[in-house]
């Protein structure tokens, strides 16, 4: 059985890429569809990643998001959403390349 619901989802920070990426990923693995309204009342389908990166690069910190998802238990995904949006854990700085080892030959 599908339900809509729809909710505003305020973001305190700016989203980062990864956590845009992880919306994308969650809106593309559910059975339904999930996607943001503007202002204008256009829609923001949060499939397509090019179209949600775009449009959340002109969200600014403290703005609020109203979000539509559409599908079987939309509530669950409304908790995955919050969680993903609220995330403010940055994951600690890892060194993609070793320092150069200087050795004699």
């Amino acid at each position: 059985m599908n339900k809509q619901l729809s909710f505003n989802l305020q973001i305190e920070n700016q989203l980062r890429i990864d956590q845009v990426i992880k919306i994308n990923q969650l809106a593309k693995s559910y059975n339904g569809k999930i996607y943001l309204l503007t202002k204008n009342k256009s829609e923001i389908n949060a499939g397509s990643l090019p179209t949600l990166i775009t449009y959340l690069l002109t969200v600014k910190s403290g703005q609020v998001l109203n979000v539509v998802i559409d599908g079987p238990y939309p509530q669950l995904k409304l908790n995955d959403l919050r969680q993903i949006c609220s995330s403010t854990v940055i994951k600690k700085s890892q060194k993609v390349l070793q320092p150069a080892l200087k050795m004699k030959i």
